[in-house]
């Protein structure tokens, strides 16, 4: 009798623990937001957030919801669920300080989610929007779509996503739409930490004024990174040093497979700086490198063990004359790349590009590559 007294006790105990999750409606008192697009809902969102624990769901209904952002992060406790109503729930971001004072949004706790949200810049400031700093697992963005709004306010920058700086593991992005941004991911050089496990999919940049995608680690550590079934389209960045739809450097195993990528001033796909095990398969770049005269894809720097495999490269609408695929150390004192394949590939020509540069011992001959000459060159 005392054992099944003490085995119903625990059973009773464990169905009290699984039944601790709560819903909270973010307009239901006492959170009380208003979603008008006037009213300043930074204080309803941190009163959210000091009754929530880890798996509980925050409902944000369909509204414009202004928050007032200062210089203070709003910290989000770990494991919770912020879940809006796909395209109409938005969070309105503006500043309680001038133009040039930095402002923060968010702090997120390990194994938080996002859903069905719309974030957008109203008023110019510069921010990063979602620091994932610190130890962190199992971040999902899901169905959400940031706004950086740059054209309308240009001013300062206004990054979607920063890495590099404790250890992240887990990163999710999934239908997620970063447009109109500086930088839609990024970990600065003198970033040192940790960055592993990252899922990037069905999901579209567009019209961002540095690199989407910049997996960035010269200092740090970076694996396991795969961008698959995306598109990325007419980024804005003026310089050679950036405008990348995904970059590489110092990133072992590293996927891009399945992306449609249109309207790039600099190479599309940029490859540097020691990254190993790189896959680049299966994907169609079209108008890349317009305004650099390097190359539509790129590889450089120490990188080893590179796959350039099944792609289509069109190159048609190009006025300039950059090479398809460019692989080379770039420069005397950086070290040539090694064991890069160049295989099954489609290069369409426009008027002035040139197919390849291989650096002499970076890898084997390309082989059952398709090459189609531009015919208006050839006239």
């Amino acid at each position: 009798m005392i054992l099944r007294a003490l085995l119903l006790a625990c059973c009773t105990f464990t169905v009290t623990q699984a039944a601790i999750a709560e819903t909270f409606l973010f307009t239901d008192a006492p959170i009380d937001a208003v979603g008008d697009g006037e009213t300043d809902n930074r204080p309803a969102l941190r009163r959210a957030f000091d009754q929530m624990q880890s798996g509980d769901t925050l409902i944000v209904p369909a509204g414009d919801y202004r928050l007032e952002l200062t210089e203070q992060p709003i910290s989000v406790p770990a494991g919770i669920t912020i879940m809006g109503q796909g395209g109409k729930s938005r969070f309105l971001l503006a500043t309680s300080g001038g133009e040039k004072k930095f402002r923060n949004w968010l702090k997120l706790g390990t194994g938080v989610t996002l859903s069905g949200l719309t974030v957008k810049r109203i008023e110019a400031f510069p921010v990063v929007l979602l620091p994932l700093f610190g130890s962190l697992e199992n971040i999902t963005l899901h169905d959400v779509t940031i706004d950086g709004n740059a054209q309308q306010l240009g001013g300062p920058y206004c990054h979607a996503i920063q890495v590099g700086f404790g250890h992240l593991n887990g990163l999710r992005l999934d239908r997620v739409a970063i447009e109109d941004c500086t930088f839609g991911l990024f970990q600065s050089n003198d970033a040192t930490g940790t960055v592993e496990n990252v899922l990037v999919q069905s999901s579209m940049f567009q019209k961002n004024r540095a690199s989407d995608l910049e997996f960035n680690s010269p200092r740090g550590t970076m694996r396991n990174i795969v961008v698959r079934d995306c598109l990325f389209r007419d980024n804005q960045s003026q310089t050679a040093g950036a405008g990348f739809a995904v970059g590489f450097a110092n990133v072992t195993d590293g996927t891009v497979q399945r992306c449609d990528i249109r309207n790039y001033g600099s190479e599309a796909l940029h490859v540097e700086d020691r990254s190993n095990k790189i896959l680049l398969r299966d994907n169609t770049i079209t108008l890349g490198s317009h305004r650099q005269n390097n190359g539509v894809i790129m590889v450089l720097s120490d990188s080893t063990n590179v796959v350039i495999e099944d792609n289509t490269i069109d190159a048609r609408a190009n006025e300039n004359r950059p090479h398809l695929v460019l692989v080379t150390a770039g420069g005397d004192r950086f070290k040539r790349p090694n064991d890069v394949t160049v295989r099954g590939n489609l290069l369409v020509h426009g008027p002035a590009t040139r197919t390849w540069y291989l650096q002499p011992g970076s890898g084997p001959e390309p082989e059952e590559n398709t090459v189609v000459a531009n015919k208006a060159a050839d006239e």
